[in-house]
């Protein structure tokens, strides 16, 4: 059994299923969905010899090529995209063809993107691996590669025909991923559900642990929450906005860190952390909400301050400098989300610089 989520979009619907026999399955969801049409599979490489790769072939059936993809944010870019194209091609890839993208974030986002500008658009399905990757990036239709410029700058908004979440997948993932993708999640309590956020704060360190009754229903809850969301504003021209609280930081540090050192988690963590701190500093939320996400993050050992992800010195002007590229950013104007609260973020058009400047140079960068 698997739980069900429903995307209801005006022109693109689609199903997400939830449970721990999804590739045992994946035959039988490639029938229902897609007949007898050809597929091929997106994956990344180091996803190979693991027993979920081996099953995913086998239980998809015969004549199912697939393309491997290097691990790693350096693949979502330009170079990658182009020799992705170009086996898409070798392997006769055609418009009835069906793509599954098979990993994390960078797999679903740089597959997702191909199969939007292949052949001008062709079906694909999302079977993510990761715990952020099942959470958050594989829901929602967004798809990307980064520029030199920033992360995620080119892409397009291209939903999935489908969404297959298999938690046992998370079986062989490292605890540093596992982390990483619980900053996600406990993003969803502090947006607009305060009752989530106690809840994990009770059972998070069993998410870290894999307890799957408590996976399922916090991947359950993260997704559904993502996709009532979506539905209202697909293609991110208010609300949808929300989902990015800590991301302007977290997407600036990633940049100016070159993609290395850390992880596309640890920097949203303490992207979040700063957003609670600066909207505290404003006077927008209490001191005890901030201390109380503060005080979480660093019970389940996420980063909370400068020092946990850079051993350089980085300067406050560059870091707005890059703010600056964010899609968020309107006329120059940077926009952050903010909090009045835990489970109370908002979007704010009118951040001042100097204040941001001053806050960043006080909080560790230069």
């Amino acid at each position: 059994m698997s739980k069900i989520i429903k995307v209801n979009l005006k022109n693109n619907s689609y199903k997400i299923h939830i449970g721990t026999d999804i590739l045992n399955n994946i035959g039988i969801f490639h029938k229902e969905y897609f007949n007898n049409r050809s597929k091929i599979v997106i994956y990344d490489e180091v996803l190979y010899k693991s027993i979920y790769f081996k099953k995913l072939i086998k239980n998809l059936g015969k004549n199912t090529n697939s393309i491997p993809i290097k691990s790693g944010e350096k693949s979502k870019s330009l170079k990658s995209l182009n020799k992705l194209y170009n086996s898409l091609f070798s392997n006769k890839v055609d418009r009835n063809s069906v793509i599954y993208a098979f990993g994390g974030g960078v797999i679903g986002d740089l597959a997702g993107f191909a199969a939007a500008t292949y052949m001008r658009g062709i079906d694909y399905v999302q079977l993510p691996s990761t715990l952020l990757s099942q959470i958050d990036s594989s829901v929602g239709g967004k798809t990307a590669i980064n520029s030199s410029f920033g992360k995620n700058l080119i892409g397009a908004f291209y939903q999935p025909k489908l969404v297959l979440i298999d938690i046992n997948t998370l079986d062989s993932l490292p605890k540093k991923q596992m982390i990483s993708g619980y900053a996600e999640m406990i993003k969803y309590g502090l947006i607009n559900n305060k009752k989530f956020f106690s809840w994990l704060e009770k059972n998070g360190k069993n998410i870290l642990n894999k307890n799957k009754k408590d996976l399922e229903y916090a991947i359950y809850t993260c997704c559904k929450s993502k996709v009532d969301i979506v539905k209202e504003d697909e293609k991110e021209k208010g609300q949808r906005a929300l989902l990015n609280l800590g991301h302007t930081f977290g997407h600036a540090f990633e940049g100016l860190a070159d993609f290395k050192r850390f992880s596309h988690g640890e920097a949203i963590s303490l992207g979040i952390i700063l957003a609670f701190k600066f909207s505290f500093e404003l006077k927008l939320c209490k001191e005890e909400d901030y201390k109380r996400v503060y005080n979480h993050f660093n019970y389940i050992k996420l980063p909370s301050n400068i020092s946990h992800l850079f051993e350089i010195n980085i300067k406050a002007e560059d870091i707005i400098k890059s703010m600056k590229l964010d899609k968020k950013t309107i006329n120059s104007v940077i926009r952050l989300i903010l909090v009045k609260g835990i489970g109370n973020a908002f979007i704010s058009n009118k951040i001042n610089e100097k204040k941001l400047s001053s806050f960043l140079k006080n909080n560790g960068f230069q």
